[in-house]
C-alpha cells in the first residue's frame, strides 16, 4: 500500500512540476515509513494493554504518536547538554588557564568566551524546550 502510493505521483498544483521518486529514494521512504509504522504499532498496543483495553483505540495511537515524537526530542534535548556542558568545561579549564598565565592572549580569551557562550546556550536551548 505504501509503496502503491510511492509509485503514484500525487496532484501537482499548477505551479509545482510532476515529481517522482528515485528507486533508491522510494526504497528508503518505505522502508523508514514500515520502522516507524512497526514502533507505531508496538507502541499502540502496548498502550492499549496498559490501560487494559479490549481493543487498540484511536486514542492509544494517538499517546503512542505523541510518545515516539517526545521521546525524539528528548534524544535532541540530551544531545544539547551534553555539547552544552562540554563546551563549558572547555570554556572553563581554557580560560582560566590562560587568565592565569603571565600573558594571556587577546584572541585566546576571545574563543574561550564564544565557546562558553556557544556552551550555556546549548545547555539552555536543552532546558527550555
Amino acid at each position: 500500500m505504501v509503496e502503491e502510493e510511492l509509485h503514484s505521483t500525487a496532484q501537482p498544483s499548477s505551479e509545482e512540476p510532476e515529481l517522482k521518486f528515485h528507486e533508491h529514494a522510494r526504497d528508503f521512504a518505505v522502508q523508514q515509513i514500515r520502522d516507524y509504522g512497526g514502533r507505531l504499532i508496538r507502541e499502540s498496543v502496548e498502550t492499549a494493554r496498559s490501560r487494559r483495553h479490549a481493543l487498540v483505540l484511536q486514542k492509544d495511537v494517538q499517546y503512542a504518536a505523541h510518545r515516539l515524537q517526545t521521546e525524539f526530542r528528548n534524544r535532541k534535548n540530551v544531545l544539547f547538554q551534553f555539547l552544552g556542558a562540554g563546551l563549558l568545561g572547555v570554556f572553563l579549564q581554557g580560560f582560566t588557564a590562560e587568565m592565569l598565565s603571565p600573558d594571556p592572549g587577546t584572541w585566546t580569551v576571545v574563543v574561550y568566551v564564544v565557546i562558553g557562550f556557544l556552551g550555556i546556550f546549548g545547555v539552555f536551548w536543552s532546558l527550555i524546550r
